[in-house]
C-alpha cells in the first residue's frame, strides 16, 4: 500500500486535493489527511506516509517546522509544499529542509498530479533499491534479517524465480525491459543480471522481445525469501547449460528432477592443480587443469552443476590462494576477469583456455618469484616427500636454513596457507587418495599420512570433508 498524507489548515483544500489524487489513482493508494504539523507529525511517526502534501503556513506548527521535524525520522516521505505566498524565502526553506516540490496555490491539477507521480515513482525507486541491497547482504551474509522489508517477503510467499540474463541489455543503468514487471535485482555486471520475479511474471519476461538474441536460467519455484542462495545457484546453473547444448537458445530451465553430483573428481582435479603450482611442474600443471575442466566425461546429466562448482573453485580457491598476484598483476588480473565473466565466452572450450592460460601464467609468475624465495619451493617439495614422518614448521624451517619467524611469514605469503594448514590439508588430500584404492582400513591410512591420533584425524576428516573417512571410502569402492 502507498500513502499520501495531505496537510492543509483549511478542509476544502484537503478536500480538493484529495479529490483529484484519489481520482487518478487506484486503490492501492490510501489518503491521509492532517489540518496542521503538529497532527501531521504525529501522523508520520505512526502511519510512515510515502508521500507529504503539506501548506506552508498554518497553526500549531507551520510547515517549515513541519519539515524539519520530519527530517529527523528515520523513515521520512517525500515532500511537496504549496503555498499561496510567491515568497522566494519559503521555496529556499522548503529546498533547505527536504521539498522535492515546491507548487503555488491555487493547484494547476496537472502539476499537481505530474509532481505526485514523479515523487511516488522515486520512492518505489528507493523503496526497491533498499530492498535489493537488504536481499544481496542477505545472500551474501547467509542468515536471515528482519531488516528485509515485509513487501519482498510477501513478494516471495505468493512464488518466485530467479533468472539470470545474458544479454547486451544488462549494460543499461535503466533496465526498462523489465517496465511493468515486479523485479528486484541481486546482480548486475557487464552482460549479466540475476532478478527475481514473480510466478505470474514468468510467462511475461519469457516473451519478451527484446530478449530474442538473450540466454535466460530459470530456478525452480520458491516461496521464501531463505532460498534466495539456492534458486541464484540453480538460475546461473541453468543459464551455464547453454554450453552443453550450443545449438539451444533462449530459454534454459534449471530441471525439476535434478539429482544432486558428486564432485569428488573436481575436488581431486583441482589440489593437482595446486600441488603443481605449489612444486611449479607445468606438464603436471596441463594434465590437471584438463580433468578439472572434463565435465563432458562426468555420468550423468548434470554437467552444468559440475561446471558451476569447478567455476566457483577457481573465483573463491585459485584466486584468493596468491592474492599477491591476482590484484597485483594486471595481466593476470584481466586474465581473471575473462574467467569471472563466463558468460562472455563464445564457447566452453573458450573459456576453458583462459582457466588454462590463466594457470600457466601464474607458473611463471611463481617460477620467477623461485629466484626470491626459492626456500618455499624447497620446502614444499620437502613436505610432499616427508608428509608421513613427524614433521614441524620448526623441521622444514631448519632444513631450508631459514630464520623460523621469517619462514612463517613468507611461506604464508607465498603458498596462500600457513604451515600448518597446508601441511594438515596436504595429508588429507593424500588420506583421500589412499582411501579411494579400498585396500586400508581408517587408521592405517590415518598412520601412512602422518595423523598420530586416529581420533583427531576423523574428527578432522569429517570437519573438512563433510563425512567420515569411512563414508568416504565405501563411496568411492561401490
Amino acid at each position: 500500500m502507498t500513502k499520501i498524507l495531505i496537510v492543509d489548515d483549511e478542509k476544502l483544500i484537503r478536500a480538493g486535493i484529495t479529490k483529484i489524487l484519489s481520482d487518478s489513482f487506484d486503490k492501492s493508494v490510501i489518503f491521509m489527511e492532517a489540518k496542521n504539523g503538529a497532527e501531521a507529525f504525529e501522523i508520520c511517526k505512526s502511519e510512515l506516509p510515502d508521500v507529504m502534501i503539506t501548506d506552508i503556513r498554518m497553526p500549531v506548527m507551520d510547515g517549515v517546522a513541519l519539515m524539519q521535524s520530519v527530517s529527523e525520522l528515520p523513515q521520512k516521505p517525500a515532500i511537496i509544499v504549496l503555498s499561496g505566498f510567491d515568497d522566494f524565502s519559503y521555496a529556499k526553506a522548503a529546498i533547505e529542509n527536504g521539498a522535492m516540490s515546491y507548487i503555488l496555490k491555487p493547484v494547476d491539477e496537472n502539476e499537481l498530479l505530474k509532481v505526485v507521480k514523479k515523487a511516488l515513482s522515486e520512492v518505489r525507486r528507493d523503496a526497491q533499491k533498499h530492498n535489493e541491497e537488504k536481499l544481496r547482504s542477505l545472500i551474501s551474509e547467509g542468515h536471515f534479517s528482519e531488516d528485509v522489508a515485509q513487501e519482498t517477503a510477501e513478494f516471495a510467499k505468493n512464488g518466485m524465480y530467479c533468472v539470470s540474463l545474458c544479454s547486451p541489455l544488462c549494460n543499461r543503468s535503466d533496465v526498462d525491459f523489465l517496465d511493468g514487471v515486479t523485479h528486484y535485482i541481486i546482480k548486475q555486471k557487464r552482460g549479466f543480471m540475476d532478478f527475481l520475479i514473480s510466478k505470474d511474471s514468468l510467462d511475461r519476461v519469457i516473451s519478451n522481445p527484446q530478449f530474442s538474441d538473450s540466454s535466460l536460467g530459470i530456478s525452480r519455484l520458491s516461496s521464501s525469501i531463505s532460498d534466495l542462495r539456492r534458486i541464484q545457484h540453480e538460475s546461473f546453473c541453468a543459464l551455464l547449460q547453454g554450453f552443453f547444448e550450443p545449438e539451444k537458445k533462449g530459454v534454459f530451465r534449471f530441471s525439476d528432477n535434478h539429482s544432486s553430483s558428486d564432485f569428488t573428481e573436481i575436488d581431486a582435479a583441482y589440489e593437482k592443480i595446486i600441488s603443481s603450482l605449489d612444486l611449479l611442474n607445468e606438464e603436471e600443471l596441463r594434465k590437471s587443469v584438463k580433468r578439472f575442466l572434463d565435465f563432458e566425461s562426468i555420468e550423468g546429466e548434470n554437467h552444468a552443476e559440475c561446471l558451476f562448482y569447478a567455476y566457483n573453485k577457481i573465483i573463491n580457491g585459485l584466486f584468493k590462494r596468491y592474492p599477491k598476484f591476482s590484484t597485483g598483476d594486471t595481466y593476470l588480473y584481466i586474465k581473471g576477469l575473462m574467467i569471472e565473466n563466463i558468460m562472455q565466452a563464445a564457447t566452453l572450450n573458450e573459456w576453458k583456455a583462459y582457466v588454462l592460460s590463466y594457470s600457466i601464467y601464474l607458473l611463471e609468475l611463481l617460477k620467477n618469484q623461485q629466484g626470491k624465495y626459492p626456500y618455499i619451493t624447497k620446502a614444499v617439495a620437502y613436505i610432499s616427500q616427508h608428509y608421513k614422518e613427524d614433521i614441524t614448521m620448526a623441521t622444514v624451517a631448519n632444513y631450508v636454513s631459514m630464520n623460523y619467524t621469517w619462514f612463517s611469514e613468507k611461506f604464508k605469503e607465498q603458498v596462500g596457507l600457513n604451515f600448518n594448514d597446508y601441511l594438515k590439508k596436504f595429508r588429507m588430500q593424500q588420506a583421500k587418495l589412499l582411501l579411494e584404492k579400498g585396500t586400508y582400513k581408517v587408521y592405517e591410512v590415518a598412520e601412512k599420512c602422518g595423523f598420530k591420533d586416529v581420533k583427531h584425524f576423523m574428527k578432522s576428516f569429517r570437519e573438512m570433508n563433510g563425512m567420515s573417512a569411512g563414508e568416504w571410502a565405501k563411496l568411492h569402492n561401490n
